[in-house]
């Protein structure tokens, strides 16, 4: 093989394995991106359950004021969770908003 061929497969297979090689990420990096995801996950769920109960408010009494948008957006998930289930038997957008 001639030797500046030798030399270029030489060069892309160091090349080849500094690509596979995986970055070294530090314990503190790790639980880093672990509490990060994980509060990605809890806000996600946080604005589905939100968009969930809007269109339910919606469809049993109607478009939602912007004060009860703002206490949507401002609800925990567990609040949300609440106002979800209190929504199927209340009569009132008040009984809606009950914690029970």
């Amino acid at each position: 093989m001639p030797k500046d061929l030798q030399n270029q497969l030489w060069q892309d297979l160091e090349q080849l394995e500094r690509n596979r090689t995986m970055p070294y990420i530090t314990s503190v990096e790790r639980i880093g991106i672990e509490k990060g995801m994980q509060q990605g996950m809890q806000q996600g769920m946080r604005q589905g359950e939100s968009a969930l109960l809007e269109r339910q408010l919606t469809r049993r009494f109607g478009p939602p004021s912007a004060e009860t948008r703002a206490r949507l957006q401002a609800a925990t998930v567990e609040q949300l969770e609440q106002w979800a289930e209190n929504i199927l038997d209340a009569t009132t957008l008040e009984e809606g908003f009950k914690d029970h």
